[in-house]
Parts: C-alpha cells; sequence; structure tokens
C-alpha cells in the first residue's frame, strides 16, 4: 500500500541533482512525486524509476505558479495518502551571463528571485499543513555556495547577482521556517553546492562545456579538490536531509562542495 511508505515530492526532477535524489530516495524506499517543466524528459524518469518498486507519479508543472504548485502537491497526497519529504531543486540562474549591477533588466532580476526564491516560498507553503498534521516532515531546499558571493568569472552562474540573492534568501526562509514549525516534528534544511555536472546533455554541463578551456581550468582551480561535485553526491546530502535519520538536523545551510567555501 502506497501508506506504508513515506513520500517524497521533487522537483527539477528530470534530470540533474533532482534526479539523482529521486533515484537515492527511491533506492530508500520512498514513493515519489517528480515535478519537471521538461514533460517529455520526466515521463522517461518516471518510467525508470518505477522499475525500483516504489510508486512514481509524475506532474509537469512550472514551480512559479501557485496553481501547479497546490496541483502536484494535491496529486500526491491524492496518490500517497501523505507527503513527508519535498525537495525543492527546481531553479536556476536565467539564460544571460550578466556580471554588473547595471546590465541586469527588470525582467531579469525577477525572472532569478521567482524561480529560485518564490518557488522555494509557494512549495513550502504548500506542504506545510499537510506536515503539520501528519506531525511529521522533511523539507530540503537547493541554495548554493554562491548565495556568500563569489569572485572571478560568471561561468556557468548566468545571473550571478540575483542569483546569489535568491540563494541567500532561501538560506534566510530556510532558517526562520525551521524554527516556526518544528514544534510539529518538521525538519527545514538546505543544501548549498558548488558547480555540479551530471549526465551529458545536461544544461549545466553543457554550459561548462561551452567555456574556453583556460576558464574551465580557473574554475575548477577554485575548489581545493580541483573537480565540480557530481549530482549523485548532491542528491546524497539531500536524500540524508529527507530521511528520518536527520531528525535532530534543522535550520541548517549545508554546504555541498568539497570545501570551497
Amino acid at each position: 500500500m502506497a501508506e506504508d511508505r513515506r513520500s517524497a515530492i521533487i522537483t527539477g526532477a528530470a534530470q540533474g541533482i533532482g534526479l539523482a535524489t529521486a533515484q537515492k530516495l527511491a533506492a530508500d524506499g520512498m514513493n515519489l512525486c517528480l515535478v519537471d517543466q521538461n514533460a517529455e524528459v520526466l515521463e522517461a524518469t518516471a518510467q525508470d524509476l518505477s522499475n525500483t518498486g516504489v510508486e512514481v507519479i509524475h506532474r509537469a508543472a512550472d514551480v512559479t505558479k501557485k496553481t501547479d504548485i497546490e496541483a502536484f502537491v494535491a496529486a500526491a497526497l491524492d496518490a500517497f495518502g501523505r507527503v513527508d519529504a519535498l525537495a525543492n531543486i527546481a531553479g536556476g540562474a536565467g539564460p544571460r551571463n550578466l556580471y554588473q549591477i547595471d546590465e541586469f533588466d527588470d525582467d531579469d532580476w525577477d525572472l532569478v528571485i521567482t524561480l529560485n526564491l518564490r518557488s522555494t516560498f509557494l512549495a513550502c507553503r504548500a506542504v506545510i499543513p499537510i506536515m503539520r498534521e501528519q506531525k511529521y516532515g522533511r523539507i530540503v531546499n537547493m541554495s548554493s555556495s554562491v548565495a556568500r558571493g563569489r569572485t572571478g568569472p560568471v561561468g556557468t552562474a548566468g545571473g550571478r547577482l540575483a542569483y546569489a540573492a535568491a540563494k541567500a534568501g532561501i538560506l534566510g526562509l530556510t532558517s526562520q521556517l525551521a524554527k516556526d514549525v518544528g514544534q510539529f516534528g518538521i525538519t527545514v534544511n538546505a543544501v548549498m553546492p558548488w558547480l555540479t555536472l551530471s549526465a551529458q546533455g545536461t544544461r549545466i554541463r553543457q554550459k561548462f562545456e561551452a567555456l574556453e578551456p583556460e576558464l574551465r581550468e580557473q574554475i575548477l582551480s577554485l575548489s581545493p579538490l580541483n573537480r565540480p561535485a557530481e549530482a549523485g553526491e548532491v542528491g546524497a546530502a539531500i536524500a540524508f536531509l529527507a530521511s528520518e535519520d536527520a531528525s535532530y538536523v534543522s535550520g541548517v545551510g549545508m554546504p555541498v562542495d568539497g570545501a570551497y567555501l
């Protein structure tokens, strides 16, 4: 029965860190509601994960829209009878590389803030009443090492200033929300990855590999491990924070960056 298992909603689940997280949570025996804007890739991902022995549903959605978020939360609750974990992974730094503040149009700024910070707020708000009634919940939000600022080339960070502001805002939201809902058995944490690459063809890998070789080396030299993270390494951290084992970890912004920070 679906109600006998924990269940999780994962946004940005079609590929990259979201897919890696879904694979980890499926291995832990959690039913999954997979959410992504890319309907075609999402369907293939859901089909693959349905072979792992857990129940999997998927919904194509825009995480910046309240109605879409409420719809996939309702679908998860209907399918599984509960929502135990939410991994807010969808986000991005926008399509344009912008270095100085006066290069930003209002639309550039609003896009990145909405895609990251507002979407996280909306999804958290949608699941908290369910988790509060259950007296159990795990929320993991996606921040970034960029939240603390970064010198050097923009690289894959796109609208880096807006991205830093949004990801710093997610840390603040995470810290305060953890304090507000801890009494209901709900933990709220964030992960702060550095440059993370996943399978060939994924967006960040394509952007990184399109950079000049010298620029790629310059970026990698910023890491003590001299390499990017792999999606599975970040997914493992998210899966831990979404697990019952992380019962006394809350309000944390966890770097997953190979000592970059």
